[in-house]
């Protein structure tokens, strides 16, 4: 009897254990289900806000306002002679990529720091883009024909595009604009067009000779 009794009570340890195992098992596979979710939507949050989190520095001025690298000086003059670039943004629904010409106005503000501005009607695909992501590449040129003084380098930039939607920012901003492309108006001026501005946070360099250089906010020239 008694080794009957020890069976039993072994058997049901096992039991148990078995049934609290099991139990064990479906806690922990129901951890990282919601796990992975959570770290998948803070992956894309970091992705998005990466120029504000990662590269934007801080500075002890009054009201903590945010100061950003400055551009290397090849980049600063590159973008004040030209006023042409080329946008390129994801059509994330379609899996496709979408390009726009666009004229662009460089300026360096007292609050936003180095930025690239940009305007564009609000009814157009790359704005309803614009307003489900963030970043983006600009390609700028100063290339000539050859039977003009050409330049010698391209430039990609990467960064986030924001709409501008403070009315102070927008109005200069937009004023800014066209005086630097006072023979488009109509691509700047309008109660539908819309002020971007692009935060650039890294920038390719290549010359005529192929030699690419690259630069990080914060970081030195990287000639590669």
């Amino acid at each position: 009897m008694i080794n009957n009794n020890n069976n039993n009570n072994n058997n049901n340890n096992n039991n148990n254990g078995r049934a609290f195992t099991i139990l064990g098992t479906v806690a922990v596979l129901g951890v990282p289900v919601a796990w992975y979710r959570y770290a998948a939507y803070v992956e894309r949050r970091r992705r998005q806000d990466r120029t504000r989190r990662h590269l934007l520095r801080y500075r002890g001025r009054p009201g903590g306002s945010q100061i950003k690298p400055p551009f290397p000086q090849i980049i600063r003059e590159m973008l004040s002679k030209c006023r042409l670039a080329y946008l390129s943004t994801v059509d994330t629904e379609h899996e496709t990529s979408h390009l726009s010409l666009m004229r662009f106005t460089y300026l360096n503000d007292p609050d936003d720091g180095e930025i690239v501005v940009m305007s564009t009607n609000r009814d157009t695909k790359k704005f309803d883009m614009l307003q489900r992501q963030h970043g983006v590449a600009l390609l700028v040129h100063d290339f000539g024909r050859p039977d003009e003084d050409g330049g010698v380098y391209s430039i990609t930039l990467n960064g986030n595009c924001r709409i501008v939607d403070d009315i102070n920012k927008v109005e200069l901003y937009r004023s800014a604009h066209l005086r630097n492309n006072p023979e488009y108006p109509q691509f700047i001026v309008g109660d539908n067009i819309a002020i971007l501005a692009v935060d650039v946070t890294e920038a390719r360099i290549c010359d005529v000779h192929d030699h690419v250089t690259k630069w990080e906010a914060g970081k030195a020239l990287d000639p590669k």
